[in-house]
């Protein structure tokens, strides 16, 4: 793999109490990229200082000899003062075949995409790391779910396509149409809980904070399906009732709780 420092860039990164996971972009030739992912067993790999600055990460990473080397995951440890590395020891994360409904959507690499996508600004929703990948589950099944019953569709965005890193068959997330409209406050609650209880014919929110209800020119619109769950399920309908009883509480919530970082 030919790559200099100055192409690589940290995508994303997370950083636990004893081992620190990152997502890594990579300029292999031209204008080819890919993403790689490298998990530090040992903090002390990396000086504190520079765990979480993207241009000190990878110059850090760089001193390792199996840097510039193929490879699309690396795992690297430390034992008595000495680093050393497991190349391609797991694999890259994705969703499995068997949760995704490939005849509904198309799929498009990560690295193609670019901020408009047919000419409309989409939202997309990614599993950086393996544990995010259940979330992610959820979410794509909510919104396939809702999108088959004629009576709830209108009630969530559009699921428009998949994402993927490098090969079709590594789906690590989606494309979501955007939702135009305003937060829902306490003067929508009727209207908002009417929606709630026409949700509840397929599935339980799971998260209802009024940033993850838009009130739209159709109506009450929900977003972050991350947590939901099925009203087919056993504890569904109890989580059902005891969400529509929260609902006026979350409305007129102040605290923030749930606001996107950035929003103002």
């Amino acid at each position: 793999m030919a790559s200099s420092v100055a192409t690589d860039s940290i995508l994303s990164l997370d950083l636990g109490p004893n081992d620190c996971l990152y997502r890594i972009r990579r300029r292999v030739s031209g204008t080819r990229n890919r993403v790689v992912y490298v998990t530090i067993t040992n903090l002390a790999v990396i000086p504190e200082e520079k765990r979480t600055y993207g241009p000190s990460v990878v110059e850090e990473l760089s001193k390792l000899r199996e840097w510039n080397q193929d490879w699309s995951t690396l795992r690297v440890h430390m034992e008595d003062g000495h680093v050393w590395c497991e190349a391609d020891a797991f694999q890259p994360h994705a969703v499995p075949k068997d949760r995704l409904h490939d005849e509904r959507y198309p799929s498009y690499n990560i690295s193609d995409l670019e901020v408009l996508y047919k000419g409309q600004p989409y939202y997309l929703k990614l599993a950086r790391f393996p544990h995010e990948l259940p979330f992610l589950f959820r979410e794509m099944d909510a919104y396939h779910s809702l999108a088959q019953e004629a009576s709830v569709f209108r009630l969530a965005p559009k699921l428009v396509a998949y994402v993927f890193e490098e090969t079709p068959d590594r789906v690590t997330g989606f494309l979501v149409e955007p939702v135009q409209g305003r937060v829902a406050d306490t003067g929508d609650l009727l209207q908002v809980a009417a929606a709630v209880a026409e949700l509840h014919r397929v599935l339980v929110h799971g998260d209802l904070c009024k940033y993850n209800i838009f009130m739209t020119s159709d109506g009450p619109r929900f977003i972050d399906f991350e947590v939901s769950t099925t009203v087919s399920e056993a504890t569904g309908r109890r989580l059902a009732e005891e969400e529509l009883e929260g609902l006026a509480g979350k409305l007129a919530d102040e605290s923030g709780a749930g606001r996107p970082w950035g929003w103002h």
